[in-house]
């Protein structure tokens, strides 16, 4: 349960230093290492669309840092 703890206190570091980043800097360091997905496709009368989707990389980093985060404070209530 230890390392569980050290593991989730880790993802909650890196969502914290990741958004100071984005929030100071405009720098998204999770976006920069698994960049957006862009498709472009042409409909029916010619015009040409772009479709802009995160990365499943990041979406699963993000995910991560979410539960990471939940479970720390979940813990820290449990202690009180």
């Amino acid at each position: 349960m230890k390392v569980l703890n050290w593991i989730m206190l880790i993802l909650l570091v890196v969502g914290w230093v990741n958004r100071g980043l984005y929030a100071w800097l405009d720098l998204n360091l999770v976006a920069l290492v698994f960049p957006d997905v862009v498709t472009k496709s042409m409909d029916v009368t010619g015009v040409e669309t772009t479709v802009t989707t995160i990365s499943m990389m990041a979406k699963i980093v993000y995910s991560l840092v979410t539960i990471g985060a939940l479970r720390t404070l979940i813990g820290n209530f449990k202690k009180a």
